[in-house]
């Protein structure tokens, strides 16, 4: 191995070692070039790395141009946030609304009168019969066991009937426990209806007012006198108060002889009574009176003393809807625009705002509420845009920079791949979007230009402000990709990567997408014959789209129409808490005669379905005619885009992958099977919008497998990994040459010693026959 020998010239006096490292420094020249070429394409490999970051940062900011409602920026303020909030849902519009809050949306409530106990079993047994505005009603049984108010409650909350039950306490001294009613939902259609058939016991009143009897609060020892309710009394209000009478004057008085004077009030209104005969009803006068009269027995009465009586109203709150004014108020001229909404929630009033109300307005004052597309905010995601895209040009210069008089260079001077990439991003910034109006079809129309640089500067801020404000949707197609179809069944969705813009492609269905239903056979039709659901037949359980239902239990009763049949397991269907909100619809088909239920789903394509589940008891499929019943899947939407094959999911028909121009374009198909016609359905035109054009530029240089940036890094981490093969390969052969060197000189080396030992025997060969001459000629001398 190289520097593991080592030999000195003793015989030869040369410095062989350093000989030799300079054959072999001589002879690696070409391994130190391929060296210093690896250590470039090192910083290559770092190079293109920071430049898909910079990538990977101007597509994040690129992504935020495309997505659905990133420029649905606004600026609303109201001038009283206490009466109501508003806040952007769609794209705002510039304006300047008055409003007035008329009403709120309220729950229907509904109370019962008062019982002694909630838990004991006191009230009649029977059904009580409950509806929710104009839906079917639903009939509760209430047996033996269940004729509490706990029991009525209990049951009520099981039917899941859009009506939530509970007991209150009122906190009087009896008949404390209330039972009340409040509809699930707001709005005047809401309203909840009720009837009640209990017997064997106390019923439950949820239709008439009453007063309670008197009750004394504070009544002094000598006062011997009676109060009760009068005999012809008959509550005509409708809210739940207490009256408070308090005798009036000095001292005992006596029923029969004084003229007593009685205050009373309600908490709101007040007036006085005087009494001076015994066992007369006194009815009260004036406002607030309704109808309450009290008899007095004979005996004394004594300043001071105090009783109530309280009243009793079933309706607690009236289901009532939200209401606002939009426009003048009282004392403008002009009409306002009255808008009802049965929660208080308004959408569509204003464009792009949604309207929550909290309270009622102030008496002649209305609320303002201005709105204003936040241009700062839309300007700001612009300007990061345009940073990002700028960071990384700059980035991609710096690399590729020649300095004249240093004559030093970027590490990718001159890299064609990278030339070709900043060409395309620049291509796609400052492309025009073909398809749009030309006032508005790339940056430049909006005030957005490429200097001399290839940087992107806001050239005319007042153009692009204006087209914010003044354009905001052709502003946005700029931006994003858009599509324009002939067809109202026909509607965009997305575009596809191999989408051509601006080209009209023909939109051809051959199967427009349908519901799963479940169709049962014929039975005979209520109307003529009633069908008649008891405990032993009541039972369902259904499977949509593959969510199975709770079991579905009809009321108990007799049906004399087809058409209630159907709205009964309607109602029961939409309160179930699995399937409630999957919008399955049950229609009744007349036949005459007889007739047919049919269940259809609300979902599209061949995952819709709607299915029996016979896994239970007390059916009610058989008598329905739903267990022999036909369950059929829906179809998925089929046909041709461009004349090339697309593939159908429920509605949606998406080009399939490597057609030539739609592979990923979707439609959403609305067409019903009666809506097909041969040939074309219509067309459709893509726009594609300059952020969708970079976003698909930088994919494509970005992608971590097959992207240009990861082809350009593995091409030059190959070339790395062959320069130190070639590396390997003269170090090794350099080596063997030390190798080899060391042992030429060694023989050398050896050669001389030898050389040299025999020379100096020769030597003293010579000076010994010298000597040995000059001796004999010494002797004969």
């Amino acid at each position: 191995m190289p520097g593991t020998q080592s030999i000195q010239g003793i015989i030869s006096n040369l410095d062989t070692n350093s000989i030799i490292d300079t054959i072999i420094k001589s002879e690696r020249q070409p391994a130190t070039l391929l060296e210093k070429d690896k250590a470039l394409k090192t910083q290559q490999v770092a190079a293109y790395q920071a430049i898909a970051a910079k990538f990977l940062a101007l597509k994040t900011s690129v992504a935020s141009l495309m997505r659905n409602g990133s420029f649905d920026l606004a600026n609303i303020n109201v001038s009283d946030d206490t009466v109501l909030s508003a806040t952007a849902d769609g794209q705002v519009k510039s304006g300047t609304y008055r409003m007035r809050v008329l009403s709120l949306a309220t729950n229907h409530q509904l109370a019962t009168q008062g019982f002694d106990s909630a838990t004991t079993n006191i009230l009649g047994t029977g059904t009580i019969t409950i509806s929710i505005g104009d839906k079917s009603p639903t009939t509760i049984n209430i047996a033996d066991g269940q004729n509490s108010l706990i029991g009525i409650k209990n049951a009520i909350n099981n039917a899941h009937i859009g009506v939530t039950a509970s007991i209150i306490n009122d906190g009087t001294s009896s008949k404390a426990y209330r039972l009340l009613l409040t509809a699930d939902k707001t709005g005047a259609k809401n309203k909840i209806n009720i009837s009640t058939a209990l017997s064997g016991g106390e019923n439950i009143d949820l239709t008439g007012s009453s007063f309670d009897n008197p009750e004394e609060t504070s009544f002094s020892s000598s006062s011997t006198a009676g109060v009760t309710l009068g005999s012809t009394a008959v509550y005509t209000g409708n809210q739940n108060k207490t009256y408070t009478f308090t005798v009036a004057g000095n001292g005992v008085q006596t029923i029969g002889s004084d003229n007593i004077v009685l205050n009373w009030t309600d908490g709101t209104n007040s007036g006085s009574i005087v009494v001076n005969q015994a066992d007369t009803e006194y009815e009260l006068t004036g406002t607030g009176a309704d109808g309450l009269k009290l008899t007095f027995s004979a005996g004394n009465l004594t300043a001071g003393d105090s009783f109530q009586v309280n009243t009793f109203a079933p309706l607690l709150q009236k289901a009532g809807d939200a209401q606002i004014a939009i426009g003048a108020d009282n004392t403008d001229s002009g009409s306002p625009i009255i808008i009802n909404s049965d929660t208080n929630t308004f959408e569509d009033v204003i464009p792009g705002i949604r309207v929550d109300i909290k309270k009622l307005s102030d008496p002649g004052s209305s609320i303002t509420i201005k709105t204003d597309i936040d241009t700062t905010g839309i300007k700001n995601l612009i300007t990061g845009f345009i940073d990002k895209y700028n960071d990384a040009m700059k980035f991609i210069d710096d690399q590729n920079t020649y300095n004249q008089d240093t004559k030093e260079s970027g590490v990718l001077f001159s890299d064609f791949s990278l030339q070709v990439m900043q060409s395309s991003l620049r291509s796609a910034a400052t492309s025009i979007v073909k398809g749009l109006d030309k006032q508005f079809n790339s940056l430049s129309s909006i005030g957005i230009r490429s200097d001399a640089n290839g940087r992107l500067t806001v050239s005319d801020s007042s153009k692009l402000m204006s087209a914010i404000q003044e354009n905001a949707e052709a502003f946005v197609k700029i931006f994003t990709d858009s599509g324009s179809t002939s067809s109202p069944y026909l509607e965009f969705v997305s575009a596809g990567s191999k989408t051509i813009a601006g080209e009209d492609y023909d939109v051809n269905i051959t199967q427009a997408a349908t519901h799963g239903y479940l169709q049962g056979m014929g039975i005979n039709n209520p109307s003529g014959t009633p069908l008649t659901i008891d405990s032993s037949n009541n039972t369902l359980k259904f499977r949509i789209d593959g969510v199975v239902s709770n079991d579905i239990v009809l009321s108990s009763r007799t049906y004399n129409s087809g058409a209630e049949l159907a709205n009964e397991l309607q109602t029961r269907i939409n309160a179930d808490s699995k399937i409630g909100n999957r919008g399955v619809t049950v229609e009744w088909v007349d036949l005459g005669s007889t007739g047919y239920l049919k269940l259809t789903a609300s979902s599209y394509g061949s995952t819709s379905k709607v299915e029996i589940m016979t896994s239970i008891t007390n059916t009610a499929f058989n008598i329905l005619g739903l267990s022999q019943g036909l369950s059929r899947y829906g179809m998925d939407v089929a046909g041709t885009i461009n004349g090339e094959p697309a593939t159908g999911t429920g509605q949606i028909l998406t080009g399939k992958e490597k057609n030539a121009t739609t592979e990923g374009l979707k439609i959403k198909v609305t067409l019903g099977e009666h809506d097909l016609i041969d040939g074309s359905e219509g067309t459709i035109s893509i726009n594609k919008g300059i952020a969708s054009s970079l976003d698909k530029v930088l994919d494509n240089m970005t992608k971590s497998i097959d992207g240009t940036i990861a082809r350009r890094v593995t091409a030059l981490n190959n070339q790395i990994a062959d320069i130190d093969e070639q590396i390997k390969a003269i170090d090794d052969r350099l080596a063997k040459r030390r190798e080899d060197l060391y042992t030429e000189y060694q023989n050398m080396e050896t050669a001389l010693q030898s050389y040299q030992s025999e020379s100096s025997y020769l030597e003293t060969q010579l000076n010994q026959i010298s000597n040995n001459f000059k001796q004999m000629t010494s002797n004969n001398k």
